[in-house]
């Protein structure tokens, strides 16, 4: 299916194959480095969860694209 110039059942095969593998490749060096690895805090994960959320809607200013009910912000959470 094509929309425009756009491939979009290619572009979602391609872009569903990038983040599965962006995924194994993380697992991959979390699981040799754990002793060693200090991860994002929470508050740190919000911020590049909104950082990503604002890029695409940039990217995309005709989508609408927002945030779903389910996944808040755990700061949110923990005040509700």
């Amino acid at each position: 299916m094509t929309l425009g110039d756009i491939d979009v059942a290619g572009e979602i095969i391609d872009l569903n194959f990038q983040l599965l593998r962006t995924q194994i490749l993380l697992e991959e060096v979390l699981k040799h480095n754990a002793e060693t690895m200090k991860l994002p805090s929470p508050e740190a994960m919000n911020e590049i969860n909104e950082f990503a959320l604002k890029y695409i809607q940039k990217k995309f200013p005709n989508m609408n694209i927002g945030r779903r009910e389910d996944e808040q912000p755990q700061a949110e959470q923990a005040e509700a």
